[in-house]
């Protein structure tokens, strides 16, 4: 699936795009430079309720770890500037740096660090940066994300297969529905013995074996 079709699914606009941030009341001059704009920044997203930020940043920019310590330093800058907003007070405990790299293996130990901002580090297909291509595994990351209904529905097949193996002897399968079976109990020379009467073991017996 598409990165950023699934943020606009869920109502989510980038700020880099038109005049979403003047209409945002969100000032990205407080963030960088507009004239230079930093190569791993592909988007700023910000929910409909105006109360989430994601940094949609490009993992193979840079180091990790160097990556988030940098963007972290320019949120904490972003927040500060903007202290008496209340609209980007609404957003200074959600802001999110979304992470996404396409090659080896990153420190994914900075996703522990809170610090300033949450971070989430993906693997998407980079090819296009503009539609990164990221797999069902790696989606259900994004917290907004919401798991379709028909994921929990049962297995049609697996229902049929465990359907096969209940006995089809009504005996039996009486036997089974009761709640509880009461078992003979036999004491013989300081041994318990608890066992089914002869004629139910014969029934579960001949069940098993087919």
């Amino acid at each position: 699936m598409i990165l950023q079709e699934e943020f606009k699914k869920s109502g989510y606009k980038d700020l880099l795009v038109g005049d979403i941030a003047s209409e945002y009341e969100v000032k990205l001059e407080d963030i960088f430079d507009l004239d230079q704009k930093p190569k791993e920044l592909l988007s700023i997203f910000i929910s409909n309720q105006r109360d989430e930020l994601f940094f949609l940043l490009d993992g193979g920019m840079a180091d990790i770890g160097s990556l988030c310590d940098y963007w972290d330093d320019r949120i904490r800058v972003f927040t500060i500037i903007n202290g008496k907003s209340k609209e980007i007070h609404k957003l200074k405990y959600n802001i999110v740096q979304l992470i996404v790299y396409s090659e080896g293996t990153p420190d994914r130990s900075r996703e522990g660090n809170l610090l300033i901002s949450r971070k989430i580090i993906i693997k998407g297909d980079m090819t296009d940066k503009d539609r990164i291509v990221i797999d069902d595994e790696e989606v259900i990351e994004l917290p907004f994300h919401m798991i379709p209904t028909d994921a929990f529905a049962p297995d049609e097949e697996q229902m049929k297969r465990l359907s096969q193996l209940l006995p089809e002897d009504e005996g039996l399968l009486a036997f089974m529905e009761k709640k509880r079976k009461r078992v003979k109990r036999n004491e013989k020379e300081g041994v318990l013995d608890k066992s089914f009467g002869e004629q139910d073991y014969e029934m579960i017996k001949g069940w098993l074996k087919k």
